[in-house]
């Protein structure tokens, strides 16, 4: 019995213990990387992404008064309306409006949205700025797998490739997350922190008991101990 007790609490032990390890491991999460296109290139032209990210590049040249073309194509034929192929139109420094807030052209755009999900082969993609001056500016994507479970973060569903997305401009250059929500990660730590306390206050109770009892005389023995 008291070796039955015994492994009982190691195990216990050796769960609280690994608890730490289990859930310090976080998947990676879908982030969104901003680059920002100016009169003398990109604020990066050589991002580095995981599978299901996304870059977005905002057009904040209000120097040369050029529009800018983000264009990409993948199958070669120069024509940037292929399945994988990008193709973001002309964008603008900025849009007119009117008093409600209303772009007067419609087709104005200041940004243009890549989501590079998990039908895209890891590797390099090399892309193009087509500047209304003439002028070319080259850049590359860098895709690396997503090994992990990957959670969505506010980002285009699998199979959308690229698109145009708001024009309220954001020219923040560090990844974006959402923090404040219950992710899957959070959970998991909420379980793993439950169950690592759990065990050791189960622990703890297992070893007072087992402290507590003492090993009971048989008749024999007692009888012996009272006539001495």
């Amino acid at each position: 019995m008291a070796i039955k007790t015994r492994v009982l609490a190691l195990t216990i032990l050796l769960a609280f213990v690994a608890s730490p390890a289990i859930v310090s491991v976080q998947a990676h999460t879908a982030s969104s990387f901003t680059v920002l296109i100016q009169e003398d290139g990109f604020s990066q032209d050589n991002p580095l992404i995981i599978q299901n990210d996304s870059v977005i590049w905002y057009n904040v040249d209000n120097q040369s008064n050029l529009t800018h073309r983000i264009v990409y194509d993948s199958d070669g034929d120069g024509l940037y309306n292929g399945t994988f192929d990008w193709d973001s139109g002309e964008l603008s420094y900025d849009c007119e409006r009117d008093e409600n807030n209303t772009k007067l052209d419609e087709n104005c755009t200041i940004n243009f949205i890549v989501t590079m999900d998990m039908n895209w082969t890891v590797g390099n993609y090399t892309y193009q700025d087509l500047r209304s001056d003439g002028s070319v500016v080259n850049a590359t994507i860098q895709l690396m797998a997503d090994n992990g479970t990957h959670v969505e973060a506010n980002v285009p569903s699998i199979g959308s490739e690229f698109g145009v997305i708001n024009d309220d401009r954001d020219t923040t250059t560090s990844t974006e997350s959402e923090d404040d929500e219950l992710t899957p990660e959070k959970m998991l730590l909420y379980v793993g922190l439950f169950t690592g306390i759990s065990s050791g206050l189960l622990l703890g109770i297992l070893i007072a008991r087992k402290s507590g009892e003492g090993e009971p005389l048989d008749a024999s023995q007692e009888a012996k101990s009272e006539g001495e």
